[in-house]
């Protein structure tokens, strides 16, 4: 009997996370999500049998867009559509090693700003103009080798297009700051209190409806309206940590982490320019053995 595997773990999670954080993308604009297994989450022994590396692997992309043609027709039907379509059978997912990829490691992201399809095409056919240049010059020295690499490449081009999807943001909606809470320390009480002088540093700066909250496996997302950062988003992590200071809460002694994701920004502890995936993973769908919960519904009632 054929198993399958089992991505949407609550669905009023994911149809609040879409009524609320999604806006209907324009016509040349899609949402993307993506379906990954994380080596971290296997022990040395899964790592050898899978031969899933360290780091993980993105796995299978799904792009989410209006559907009607010229009506443009958008609801949670046709959100949720993408997402069911992880619930495959698990042969139809298999490691290089030709095993099925271990549900307890695996995790479902999304962007939560729309991508630009017309950049993407952009891109990709730059990015095929570049081959195909490559091949005509390989010919033109007679080079064997490199016209015999060329043609391997040549039909994948297409593929550099997922590679796009992430980069080529359409509309900032949203700005994801992402705290991650040390290993050691993900307690109950540690939550709390980072949930605590989040919101806190939230409802001061953004007021209450402009921000949510995301719990995870490691620690929080916080997504802020892009309209109400009027200022740099340091401000944000430096409030953050003056609230926790106040409340004698050290964010050093438990956080390992505190950026903005999808930002040209320097970080509150020193001058590194952060510039890092907007992925995150989806409230409601597969994060390991849980699901990622919004936990400050209530501001957006």
């Amino acid at each position: 009997m054929a198993e399958y595997y089992n991505m949407i773990l609550d669905e009023d999670e994911l149809r609040w996370f879409f009524n609320h954080i999604i806006e209907k993308p324009l016509a040349y604009e899609s949402y993307m999500i993506m379906l990954a297994c994380r080596g971290k989450k296997l022990t040395d022994e899964e790592r050898e049998y899978t031969k899933v590396g360290a780091r993980g692997e993105m796995m299978r992309e799904e792009l989410i867009r209006c559907k009607g043609g010229l009506k443009q027709e958008w609801n949670f039907d046709i959100y949720r559509q993408a997402f069911y379509t992880y619930n495959c059978d698990k042969r139809s997912l298999l490691t290089t090693t030709g095993v099925p990829y271990p549900e307890h490691a695996m995790v479902v992201y999304s962007v939560v700003n729309p991508t630009n399809e017309i950049d993407c095409i952009e891109d990709t056919f730059e990015h095929y103009n570049n081959e195909r240049k490559n091949l005509t010059s390989a010919i033109l020295r007679g080079s064997q080798p490199g016209i015999q690499d060329h043609l391997v490449k040549m039909p994948k081009v297409f593929e550099h297009m997922k590679s796009c999807h992430a980069s080529h943001t359409s509309r900032r909606i949203w700005l994801d700051f992402d705290m991650d809470i040390k290993k050691e320390s993900r307690s109950s009480k540690v939550f709390e209190e980072a949930y605590f002088v989040l919101h806190s540093a939230g409802e001061n700066l953004f007021g209450l409806g402009n921000f949510a909250i995301i719990k995870t496996s490691g620690g929080f997302h916080t997504l802020v309206r892009k309209e109400c950062l009027t200022f740099n988003p340091n401000t944000f992590l430096k409030a953050v940590t003056d609230e926790a200071e106040a409340k004698g809460f050290l964010l050093a002694e438990y956080v390992d982490e505190f950026v903005a994701n999808d930002s040209s920004h320097k970080t509150y502890n020193g001058n590194n320019i952060v510039k890092r995936s907007a992925l995150l993973p989806t409230p409601g769908c597969r994060q390991y053995d849980s699901y990622p919960v919004v936990v400050n519904k209530g501001d957006f009632e």
